[in-house]
């Protein structure tokens, strides 16, 4: 599918929904912030994976971009965090490192993410992997 098909496709059927933003860079959170914001989705950012444990308690997502490497709580063990809040069984969340061998990908999947970016990603892809996500997950 082509990029342009995909934007239309994430306007069409996901237009104002809620995503999070997880990154110790704030440059990183940023960019992806911006570049959601441009598909008409309404963004939400994290400095860390305990500031984002807190922010899923009190809002629900419709997707998570965890970044992987972060002070505090990793994103591994936010995404555990998460992943034991009732409403966030079928949250999609979405890893972004600049590490994906098959055993980080191993690592990202056994604690509970659905897929994952490698960093830097370009536009297309970061919305590829998020139309992936959330149409199989029927948010």
């Amino acid at each position: 599918m082509a990029i342009d098909d995909v934007e239309a496709e994430i306007r069409q059927h996901y237009f104002g929904y809620l995503v999070l933003v997880v990154d110790d860079d704030e440059i990183n959170r940023e960019v992806a912030q911006t570049q959601l914001e441009a598909v008409d989705l309404v963004v939400d950012t994290a400095k860390d994976g305990a500031q984002a444990i807190a922010m899923a308690q009190q809002r629900v997502y419709a997707a998570i971009f965890m970044d992987m490497q972060m002070p505090n709580v990793n994103g591994l063990e936010a995404t555990r965090g998460i992943r034991k809040i009732p409403q966030y069984q079928d949250v999609p969340i979405i890893a972004m490192t600049a590490n994906a061998f098959s055993e980080d990908r191993a690592k990202f999947f056994e604690a509970g993410m659905n897929d994952f970016l490698t960093k830097p990603f370009n536009p297309a892809t970061m919305f590829t992997t998020l139309l992936r996500s959330l149409s199989r997950h029927d948010v």
